[in-house]
């Protein structure tokens, strides 16, 4: 009997003996886990790279500052949701993405907004607008050559964010949007008249009339197809009438 109390107890005794072992090294683990969470997530811990995708106007530098953190990269201290809420936050960008790629690399995807159309304001400078009449800047003049500018028709008191509702306004952005973007390089400036007709002038010169503003559905398939057919042709062009299914071409007469 004796002999059987004294094995329970010596049972008993190797049981909390590994059970305090078991305790002390989940305690170690513990501490050896949170010493490096703390060892990993230090500012001066160097760890992967991030990799910006169509974009050049936002550097490393910038995606690091999105996220709340700066050089070295440490992909354990930089937030792929804040970089994606300050991407999409941002009136310079049209959508953006972030993936992880093994082992470590952040890769960040920018889709940049493009400007369609300078609209003068009601206190005399330019909205810079993209083709869904988001105001990307406010600028005192016409800061790119490459992007047309509106006349006859101003947009208003607006600020950078703001999406403009002027009928007249988004249906020449619609126009516009319809456009190859050779052709769109070919405008440099379109204007409303008294009539409420939309005219633009290419590069070249000539001017081309659009007809009423409010009717330029499908001008943007027929301004192509006249653009098309017209390229390449040494021709001179006196204006162009579009205002009605069959385009009308007045060449200047030679000698002129």
């Amino acid at each position: 009997m004796g002999f059987y109390q004294e094995k329970l107890q010596e049972d008993h005794r190797r049981k909390r003996m590994n059970d305090a072992v078991w305790l002390l090294g989940l305690l170690i683990f513990a501490a050896l886990v949170v010493a490096g969470w703390k060892y990993v997530h230090r500012p001066d811990f160097a760890y992967g790279d991030i990799v910006i995708h169509g974009s050049k106007q936002f550097t490393r530098a910038n995606i690091l500052q999105m996220a709340g953190s700066k050089e070295p990269v440490n992909l354990f201290r930089v937030s792929k949701g804040k970089i994606l809420t300050a991407l999409q936050g941002d009136v310079r960008v049209e959508s953006a993405e972030a993936r992880y790629e093994f082992p470590s690399v952040l890769n960040v995807y920018i889709k940049e907004r493009r400007p369609a159309l300078y609209v003068i304001t009601d206190y005399g400078n330019y909205a810079k607008l993209d083709k869904t009449g988001l105001v990307m800047d406010m600028t005192d003049g016409i800061k790119e050559a490459s992007v047309p500018r509106l006349a006859g028709v101003a947009c208003g008191n607006a600020f950078i964010g703001d999406v403009l509702e002027n009928d007249a306004i988004r249906e020449v952005l619609k126009f516009l949007d319809g456009l190859s973007p050779e052709a769109r390089d070919q405008i440099a400036d379109l204007n409303i008249d008294k009539d409420n007709k939309l005219i633009l002038h290419v590069r070249y010169g000539f001017p081309v009339i659009l007809g009423p503003v409010n009717e330029l559905a499908g001008k943007a398939d027929l301004f192509m197809t006249v653009f098309n057919e017209m390229k390449g042709k040494k021709v001179r062009i006196q204006y162009m009438d579009l205002q009605y299914s069959k385009p009308f071409v007045r060449l200047e007469q030679q000698g002129q």
